[in-house]
């Protein structure tokens, strides 16, 4: 029934025997008491008592043969062996997810849900329209989107928390897995009235009398340009921190040069801001690449399959 047919830990070992139908419930009450961190609040949550619910974990525990909670004076929280059981229910219950999903498929109701993490430079004109194209399609899909940054995506996929990551320049482990990427350039935004030299390849030292706009820190696009700044010794008249640089253009008065990874069909969105885009110099910056990234461990259901497909080919055909 299930892909994963066997879940070895320390001290106990789960087969495929173990595996029916009757322990679906049982990992949504140990994911749910996990998140809470509390029985009792868990109850409350799924409109049961407190006591019916740690009888039902205590015959889990029971049945399995490990102590999947540690009992503290206030809430409880995964034990070591809890921790390896978890994840396994994360496992089992997304597996389950998918089977529903293709199950549904075969029915011709094509529902489905796609759990889409996002680093916070590439939350954008792009991904929403290709959201909103496939929920045209397919109206009865659902997204659950969450704006990442490098370790909160990595666990995420690791854990099942989301399905894809859209992500612009990921740290590669062992435990993802890159399924698509494309070159995209850094590009600054500038009023439409301001001349400089060249167009073709604009370079920091160009901008320093301008008042900016800067990503966010910690993001890996505002890291590529302090290094930038660091190593040519510029400081920019930084004037607003923001991941969405085209709505606050629209937005401010004030006209400033932005930083963004535009992909073309945003172009024009700019354009009625009153601004242009012009490319970074790479010799600066070097080259970046958004990716399409999974966990080597995950499954990626029907809908989010989908999904990805409708991306690449809407990239092919940009690029």
């Amino acid at each position: 029934m299930y892909n994963c047919v066997a879940f070895i830990a320390p001290a106990f070992i789960f087969t495929k025997k173990d595996i029916r139908m009757r322990h679906l419930q049982s990992f949504k009450y140990v994911k749910l008491i996990s998140e809470i961190g509390s029985i009792r609040g868990a109850a409350e949550s799924c409109a049961i008592s407190p006591s019916a619910l740690n009888r039902h974990i205590q015959s889990l525990e029971l049945d399995i043969g490990i102590q999947i909670f540690d009992r503290l004076s206030v809430g409880v929280r995964l034990s070591t062996e809890g921790e390896l059981f978890y994840q396994f229910a994360l496992l089992q219950l997304r597996s389950f997810e998918r089977l529903q999903s293709q199950i549904n498929d075969l029915k011709g109701l094509q529902t489905g849900i796609v759990r889409l993490g996002i680093s916070a430079e590439l939350n954008g004109i792009f991904i929403n329209n290709q959201i909103a194209e496939f929920q045209n399609e397919y109206p009865q899909i659902a997204f659950q989107i969450k704006i990442i940054d490098q370790n909160i995506m990595e666990n995420d996929l690791i854990s099942n928390q989301i399905d894809l990551g859209f992500f612009y320049q990921p740290i590669v482990t062992k435990y993802l897995s890159i399924i698509h990427a494309f070159e995209i350039k850094v590009h600054a935004a500038i009023p439409t009235e301001l001349y400089l030299n060249n167009l073709n390849r604009i370079k920091f030292y160009d901008l320093i009398d301008q008042e900016v706009l800067l990503p966010l820190k910690n993001t890996h696009l505002r890291n590529k340009i302090d290094g930038v700044c660091a190593k040519l010794g510029v400081n920019f008249n930084t004037q607003l921190e923001s991941n969405d640089p085209l709505l606050c253009l629209k937005s401010s008065k004030r006209k400033m040069v932005s930083f963004c990874l535009p992909f073309e069909s945003e172009s024009h969105e700019y354009n009625e801001a009153g601004y242009k885009l012009l490319p970074l110099a790479q010799k600066e910056l070097g080259v970046g690449y958004v990716n399409f990234v999974t966990s080597t461990q995950g499954i990626m259901g029907v809908a989010t399959q989908r999904f990805f497909k409708k991306c690449v080919k809407s990239l092919e055909k940009i690029n």
